[in-house]
């Protein structure tokens, strides 16, 4: 008898801290923390570009692997603000990179095909900007457009 009310206990237990948490959101990925990865994918993009023109692919892809998952979790950021036409060129752009990932792994690596898939993520990562980013024109600070930076 003991036995079972140590396990009713337990379970009791178990269940009050599975509802405890099950109310409990995920943490939030806040406009900063947006901001934050978006000012680390900009020079790591760069230094792609910049590796990919050096012919030096082993940099580019260490490069495109953190840009990619920098990138990857400002998903949550558009996911919350149910921002659906970021999320698809967030997964387009992501999809460029898994390309220029598998390009840059293969035995002969060809420079032209992997530079034009590197242009294709700067395209997207254009679109996205072009959408959801401003610049101030007396700072030149980029902020968010139609108050989604909250």
């Amino acid at each position: 008898m003991k036995v079972l009310g140590i396990s009713v206990g337990a379970v009791m237990l178990v269940g009050l801290c599975w509802a405890a948490v099950g109310d409990t959101q995920y943490p939030v990925f806040t406009a900063p923390n947006f901001v934050t990865n978006m000012k680390l994918v900009g020079p790591n993009f760069a230094a792609i570009n910049a590796d990919l023109g050096k012919k030096d692919f082993e940099n580019a892809k260490a490069h495109l692997v953190r840009t990619r998952e920098l990138l990857a979790v400002t998903i949550t950021y558009w996911r919350d603000r149910k921002q659906d036409d970021a999320i698809k060129i967030l997964r387009e752009t992501l999809t460029k990179m898994d390309e220029l990932d598998t390009a840059l792994s293969s035995d002969s690596i060809d420079a032209d095909a992997a530079t034009a898939i590197a242009k294709q993520i700067g395209a997207g990562c254009a679109r996205c900007h072009g959408l959801y980013r401003e610049q101030d024109p007396a700072t030149k600070a980029f902020k968010f457009k139609n108050g989604l930076g909250q």
